[in-house]
């Protein structure tokens, strides 16, 4: 007897019969009623979509588009910076008598105590009122510090010097000489730079996916085709979903690189099976070192310069004042708002904000008005470059949000100002740039592990196998980081709030 019902049958379309046919029979015999698939690609939807997987701009910025970043020995690296030629001294303790207000009145000897033992006879020093010229006359060390004596120089009797600048924590420097005119046998004395060692280190990194032989004999047999995005942001159709399972996992790679040099922390750890895992210091670390500012107003010119003038003013000449401002769109959007209100005056007559523009439904001339501003060349050598880096919007990395903008993360407000070419900084011949991508010598590696099946196809005529497994696995890995040689030479304006 026939088995009524095969175990092999999955889907069943009942008969019909009579002289009555209309489209319900029809939908339900022979699923004429499918719906109408449009041709073409599959289409991404738009709220997922992110910026940040099309183009990774601080990897750019530092040297990945270019050269590649610069190859080092190990992951482990030093280097060396010079502080400044003269320091001033502080005063640590008041060694005066609480009774003496006038102290250097009818030339009378005072005494400070200083941090620094630098200075001897003739030298003249200056407190935090160049009005006062004073001059060593003897000096002892005293434990913390040293207690210097000094007198006034001036055929002023009725001169003294404010007592409030012999008080902890007030700034004294030397700024000349006075000696004999005659036989003389004293001279002044002068200060050498310190030199501070640096260390930091770079991060490895690595992605893998596993493909079973069935995958890959499966793969061409998808009924549609997806949208692929390489590295450099350019989008195709692929039709086969392996490329693109590839492709995502080197943009992975490349992502998670691009997130540890701006959000990276500097960590030393042993891995699963006891070798080192190292993490490098990304650029917001390193940043806490620089010129940083909270702020949880408008932004304004005025506040811009304010900022940059005091990384730059008295350190470096107007020439060399340039720098790049990365930030997210509501960063840049505040930058343009901001520039927008102290030129509002030019904008009308500017030929470039009014242009013309073509009007093909009417003979009426068309205008176009309106652009952004990129770019803020200030006082006193002032240039601001503005980038947007697209992981300052993205809520995958940041997930506080701005108060007075709900939807927009609090990051894409911050401001990161980088000297990356190093202007105005003082370097030995042949260093590289202040902002510098570092990767370690050979460890960038794009490889197959191929079982009985390869990327290209299954392994035939006795060929050989690393593992014996039907399938094969594709990884990728390198080392990568950033170090900023001199930190002082950035900044950040950074937007903050109580919680």
């Amino acid at each position: 007897m026939a088995n009524p019902q095969s175990s092999l049958i999955i889907k069943h379309w009942d008969s019909f019969g009579g002289n009555f046919i209309d489209s319900d029979y029809l939908a339900a015999a022979y699923e004429t009623g499918k719906p109408h698939y449009l041709p073409g690609a599959l289409m991404k939807i738009y709220s997922s979509g992110s910026q940040f997987f099309k183009v990774k701009p601080f990897l750019n910025l530092v040297g990945m588009g270019t050269n590649g970043g610069t190859e080092v020995e190990t992951e482990i690296v030093r280097w060396r910076l010079q502080g400044a030629e003269y320091k001033c001294a502080r005063v640590i303790e008041n060694v005066e008598s609480s009774s003496n207000l006038t102290p250097g009145i009818n030339n009378t000897q005072f005494r400070v105590k200083l941090d620094l033992d630098y200075y001897a006879y003739p030298d003249i020093l200056v407190p935090e009122d160049n009005d006062y010229n004073v001059q060593v006359v003897d000096k002892v060390s005293d434990g913390t510090g040293t207690i210097y004596t000094l007198k006034l120089i001036t055929d002023d009797p009725t001169k003294y010097l404010d007592a409030q600048y012999l008080n902890p924590g007030r700034e004294w420097c030397k700024v000349s000489t006075a000696v004999p005119s005659e036989m003389n046998q004293w001279f002044g004395t002068q200060q050498y730079p310190a030199i501070f060692e640096l260390e930091s280190q770079i991060g490895a990194f690595g992605q893998k996916i596993d493909v079973t032989d069935k995958a890959w004999r499966q793969q061409g047999r998808l009924g549609f085709e997806f949208m692929s995005t390489d590295y450099n942001g350019r989008s195709s159709t692929v039709n086969k979903f392996l490329p693109y399972a590839e492709a995502m996992m080197v943009d992975e790679l490349y992502k998670s690189m691009e997130w540890a040099l701006v959000y990276g922390e500097k960590s030393t750890m042993t891995g699963p099976d006891g070798y080192w895992q190292k993490t490098g210091a990304g650029i917001r670390q390193q940043l806490k070192d620089s010129w940083v500012q909270y702020v949880n107003g408008p932004l304004t010119v005025n506040l811009l310069q304010d900022f940059l003038l005091n990384i730059f003013f008295g350190r470096t000449d107007e020439a060399n004042r340039g720098i790049t401002l990365m930030t997210g769109q509501l960063g840049s959007l505040l930058f343009h708002n901001a520039l927008t209100a102290v030129a509002n005056g030019f904008l009308t007559v500017d030929s470039n904000y009014i242009r013309s523009e073509s009007n093909p439904n009417s003979s009426t001339p068309g205008l176009a008005f309106g652009a952004q501003f990129v770019r803020y060349t200030g006082p006193l050598g002032i240039d601001i470059r503005l980038i947007h880096n697209p992981l300052y919007d993205d809520l995958r990395y940041c997930k506080k949000m701005h108060p007075q903008y709900p939807n927009i993360p609090i990051d894409s407000a911050r401001m990161t100002f980088l000297n990356i070419e190093g202007r105005g900084v003082e370097t030995a011949k042949g260093l590289g740039k202040n902002i510098e991508l570092l990767k370690v010598k050979d460890t960038f590696r794009y490889f197959y592990v191929p079982g009985s099946v390869t990327p290209m196809g299954p392994i035939t005529n006795k060929g050989m196998a690393v593992t014996a497994k039907a399938g094969y696995t594709v990884a990728i890995e390198g080392t990568m980081g950033a170090i900023i040689r001199d930190v002082t030479s950035c900044g950040e304006l950074i937007t903050d709030y109580d919680n």
